[in-house]
């Protein structure tokens, strides 16, 4: 049912035509099972026009089964096209805080299985309904031939519906618990690829890993899913048990009971038989559909907590910044290796257009944190941040955050740096390329990329490269130089830097390099998320030898 909403939700009409499509296939497929029953009783009176009328039930059969199909399928695919795009956008307008909090393994997990498993049973539907289609259309073949023997159909069908029920519950508990474990699953699966060099140097942290971790949550995951598919294995054949019975009631019992000629026999047999493919597929579905079930409630549930920001998503283009200033800023979060609240601030610090701020800091500091809040990652718990003394709210925050482009460490490099072939953008990425000392290893064709596949110091400088690029007002830089070799981090400090401050832009470098804090125009320390400023040349090599 939850399906047949999903698809209904994107075309209610569409689904309409398919479910009347697919009872005319029913409603053939009664008909010419009613055609065979009596052309084996006037087999030595058949005439061309009962040839014909089989004939003709057998394409009209075909004809509405391909088009409810094909309807069917093209209607699921655009409706689970339409939830992965739906969800997909409701994850780039949830805030970032809210999607660390979530998890990525969570969202990957709803992203790819969950939706998978929803495609998949969506595939089914087509051949459920027509399948529904004929179960019905049978049935009033049976009534046409035999009230009693209908109502006795339908008797044992809805005992054996009932005796489906519990372990159908059952089921469903066991995938729901798989399921759940599957968000664990994708985590030591994000673990095991992440921290693959780890595991391969400590063998005690990965044999602790494989015996504590992964081992553990994969074998109870396949307990709980082969406990589920098993019930639902003893509950197809059981199924199939029902409508042998009914045959064998039909046979062996009923004719003590009720005047039953061989003709009624026949064709009531013949129609069971038939309706024995429909109902067989249709228990096949049964672990699927539970899976979809299971899934949809997933995908709710977590939706559910995925509370977008109420955010105006203009496209107007950022401005040039003066100044950016917080006013008694403060921002709290869990630190669950201390097992403790955190609290950064609060903050007054004020930031001027064309100048270098370094902010150095210990591990732990709140230097992140506070490139997250000044970037609008982060939305302060009280106080202000403005821009040129206009205050960020929630609602314009998006306006905001486009003011800025930040390389953070854990940065996310895209292939496509800008649309179309503008002749300046290209000539201006090539000459970039090349000052990075990239340009043999990746060139720029209709605004992409070749390639990503560098050393983690070079990914970095295609960073910067998009950086630039962009041209904001703004620019973050989180331990950019941390990776680089030290000609490059020359580079970085000595020319990078001057030349995006000579452009009047808004800098903010997170730094541990303290050789070159003499470049700053001013130097930020946090400590215990305090700010404290202090002079730049503190600890700095000369500028002389810098600029060298």
């Amino acid at each position: 049912m939850d399906l047949l909403l999903l698809m209904a939700k994107r075309s209610w009409r569409a689904l309409l035509v398919a479910t009347l499509t697919g009872l005319t296939c029913g409603l053939a497929a009664a008909g010419l099972i009613a055609n065979i029953n009596h052309s084996l009783e006037v087999f030595d009176k058949l005439r061309p026009v009962d040839g014909l009328l089989f004939a003709g039930l057998v394409v009209l059969v075909a004809v509405s089964r391909i088009i409810s199909d094909i309807s069917l399928l093209r209607l699921g695919q655009a409706a689970v096209n339409d939830m992965r795009l739906h969800l997909s956008a409701k994850l780039i307008d949830t805030p970032y805080a809210q999607l660390q909090r979530l998890g990525k393994h969570r969202l990957l997990a709803m992203l790819t299985d969950d939706t998978q498993t929803i495609s998949q049973a969506v595939e089914l539907v087509p051949i459920l309904l027509v399948n529904v289609g004929i179960i019905v259309a049978c049935l009033g073949y049976l009534g046409w031939l035999s009230m009693p023997l209908l109502g006795l159909t339908l008797l044992l069908i809805a005992l054996g519906s009932l005796s489906f029920h519990w372990p159908q519950r059952r089921a469903l508990t066991s995938i729901s618990r798989a399921r759940e474990l599957k968000d664990q699953l994708f985590n030591q699966y994000r673990l095991l690829t992440d921290g693959s060099k780890e595991l391969q140097l400590n063998h005690p942290r990965r044999q602790h890993f494989f015996t504590r971790l992964l081992i553990p949550v994969s074998q109870q995951y396949r307990r709980d899913f082969v406990r589920g598919m098993s019930i639902y294995a003893l509950v197809l054949n059981w199924g199939n048990a029902v409508f042998y019975m009914l045959i064998g009631v039909v046979l062996f019992a009923a004719p003590h009971f009720i005047d039953l000629g061989v003709s009624l026999v026949t064709g009531y047999i013949l129609a069971i038989l038939y309706m024995i493919t429909p109902l067989s597929e249709l228990m096949h579905a049964l672990p699927t559909l539970g899976r979809a079930s299971v899934a949809l409630n997933k995908i709710r549930a977590l939706e559910g907590e995925m509370q977008t920001a109420d955010e105006a998503l203009d496209t107007i283009s950022p401005t040039q910044v003066r100044s950016l200033v917080c006013r008694q800023v403060t921002h709290t979060y869990y630190r669950e290796r201390e097992d403790g609240h955190f609290t950064l601030g609060p903050i007054d610090l004020t930031l001027n257009a064309g100048e270098v701020v370094f902010i150095t800091g210990g591990n732990g500091s709140g230097k992140t944190t506070l490139a997250l809040l000044l970037t609008g990652l982060y939305r302060p718990e009280s106080g202000d941040i403005m821009l040129d003394e206009q205050v960020s709210s929630s609602n314009d925050n998006h306006h905001y955050r486009q003011h800025f482009s930040a390389i953070f460490t854990d940065f996310c490099l895209f292939e496509n740096l800008f649309d179309g072939d503008d002749p300046h953008l290209v000539k201006q990425a090539q000459d970039y390329l090349m000052h990075l000392q990239l340009d043999h290893k990746v060139q720029i064709e209709d605004g992409k990329l070749t390639t990503l596949a560098l050393s983690t110091g070079q990914r970095k400088r295609l960073a910067l490269l998009s950086a630039y690029l962009d041209d904001r007002p703004c620019y973050l830089f989180d331990e950019w130089a941390a990776d680089q070799d030290p000609v490059f981090k020359h580079f970085f400090y000595t020319r990078i830097l001057p030349d995006l401050r000579e452009r009047g832009k808004l800098l903010i470098v997170i730094s541990h390099d303290d050789a070159y804090f003499g470049l700053a125009d001013r130097l930020i320390r946090i400590e215990h998320g305090k700010l404290s400023e202090v002079a730049p040349q503190a600890d700095a090599m000369p500028m002389a030898e810098m600029l060298s």
